[in-house]
C-alpha cells in the first residue's frame, strides 16, 4: 500500500463523498425534465427505477446499496441481505474491495449502528466508488432504501402506446 493511503483524512473524504452526490442530485432529475416531489417504482430483480416526468419516464439502472431500519436504527449492506438479489451486491463488490483495503469497518461491517444517517453516508461513499449519476433513497414504511442511479435514459414508449 502507499503511504497515502495510511494518511488519508476519511472523515474529509467521506463528506466530499456527500456533498459530490448533493451536488449531483440537484442535477440530474432537472437533466432529465423530472419534477419534485419525485414520484418512481422499482423493481429490484431487473435494478431498475421508473421516475414519472410530466410527458415522460425516465428509467435508471440502480444499485441497491442497503436498506435501514427506523425502528431498529440500523443499516444493512446489500450484499449481506440474503432477501435482496445478488446482482445488488455483486454490484456493491467495488465498495467492499475498498473497505477492506483501507481497513474501514463502514465498508465491510453487515449491519451498523445508525440508522438512516449511516445509510446516507454508506450511500456517498457507494456512489463516489461506483461513479453514480446520484442517488435515491425511497421510504417503504419502517425501511429505506438507498440507490446509487448508475445510469438514466428517458424511456422510449412501446410502437403499440402510440395513439396513432
Amino acid at each position: 500500500m502507499s503511504q497515502a493511503l495510511h494518511t488519508t483524512d476519511w472523515a474529509a473524504w467521506s463528506r466530499e463523498a456527500a456533498e459530490t452526490m448533493v451536488a449531483r442530485n440537484a442535477e440530474w432529475p432537472q437533466q432529465m425534465g423530472l419534477t419534485a416531489p419525485l414520484k418512481c417504482r422499482w423493481d429490484l430483480e431487473r435494478a431498475l427505477l421508473a421516475f414519472e416526468a410530466p410527458l415522460h419516464e425516465v428509467i435508471a439502472t440502480v444499485c441497491l446499496v442497503g436498506t435501514s431500519s427506523d425502528q431498529e436504527g440500523s443499516f444493512v449492506w446489500s450484499w449481506a441481505n440474503e432477501a435482496i438479489p445478488a446482482q445488488h451486491g455483486q454490484a456493491l463488490e467495488v465498495v467492499h474491495d475498498f473497505g477492506r483495503e483501507n481497513q474501514l469497518a463502514l465498508l465491510t461491517t453487515p449491519r451498523l449502528q445508525g440508522g438512516k444517517p449511516v445509510g446516507m453516508e454508506c450511500l456517498s461513499i457507494a456512489a463516489r466508488l461506483q461513479r453514480a449519476v446520484g442517488t435515491y433513497v425511497d421510504q417503504q414504511g419502517d425501511v429505506a432504501l438507498y440507490f446509487t442511479i448508475l445510469h438514466l435514459q428517458v424511456a422510449v414508449p412501446e410502437t403499440d402506446q402510440l395513439p396513432n
